[in-house]
């Protein structure tokens, strides 16, 4: 990776909240500036990733129960399979509530700590 390639990646890591930037210095002993910079990774950042993926694959799953239960098939199961998938369904979205609630706190935390 060039220089420019790794400044720019640095800079867009910055500006994305997966650095946190906590010291920096400038030489110009050689004659040019150097810049140094001491940063956190946010550890926060690989677990916020999981839970979105993990909110996004879910809200796929209940897309798709959502489908089939509105198609004649579901309506034409027992009352005990589609009491089931009623209860699925609730199940799913209180989970998605759930994480929603944790990806927001992660969120604000992590706001909080520049």
């Amino acid at each position: 990776m060039s220089a420019k390639e790794t400044v720019n990646d640095f800079i867009q890591g910055v500006k994305a909240g997966k650095y946190e930037v906590v010291a920096s210095t400038v030489d110009t002993f050689s004659g040019q500036p150097e810049f140094t910079f001491t940063v956190n990774v946010k550890k926060d950042l690989e677990l916020l990733e999981r839970l979105e993926d993990e909110f996004n694959d879910l809200s796929e799953k209940r897309e798709r129960l959502d489908r089939f239960m509105s198609k004649n098939v579901f309506a034409g199961l027992s009352q005990e399979e589609r009491y089931a998938m009623f209860r699925q369904h609730d199940g799913m979205t209180d989970y998605m509530v759930a994480l929603n609630k944790r990806i927001e706190l992660i969120k604000k935390r992590s706001i909080q700590q520049f």
